[in-house]
């Protein structure tokens, strides 16, 4: 059921769609860049978040996509007055959790830091499997 005191500010939510093509990161990381910085944050966490979602996206690519250029990735970022909440989608591979790279440095493998970074510089962090197809990552980091 939804509270019906609690409603969305669709002028502080922004949906775009690109392909799963690794030439749309660079566009997409600058524009939401941008984005942080009109809407407060300061110019170290617009880098961080800028860095978080060029990591997110290329895990897509990489793991729930297997590289494929021509796949679809939903991405959702809802600014509120003291924190910001990505929401990344795929309709991909779900990742099995042993697969995923441990959150410790000294388990550095070939790649494997992205998750460690995201982790790092978002306040939360969670992959969400609970779709039939695909994978939602949800981010949030406070200003």
């Amino acid at each position: 059921m939804v509270n019906p005191s609690k409603h969305a500010d669709y002028g502080k939510v922004v949906r775009i769609q690109i392909p799963s093509n690794p030439r749309f990161i660079s566009h997409t990381r600058n524009y939401f860049f941008h984005l942080c910085l009109e809407h407060g944050f300061s110019l170290f966490d617009s880098m961080d978040l800028k860095l978080v979602i060029g990591e997110a996206i290329t895990n897509i690519i990489r793991h729930a996509y297997s590289g494929q250029t021509n796949k679809p990735i939903f991405i959702e970022i809802q600014f509120d007055k003291d924190r910001v909440e990505i929401k990344l989608r795929d309709y991909g591979l779900k990742v099995e959790p042993k697969d995923l790279r441990s959150f410790d440095l000294s388990d550095y493998r070939e790649h494997g830091i992205g998750l460690f970074m995201i982790r790092e510089l978002t306040d939360y962090y969670f992959l969400d499997q609970s779709f039939e197809i695909g994978n939602q990552m949800v981010l949030i980091k406070r200003k």
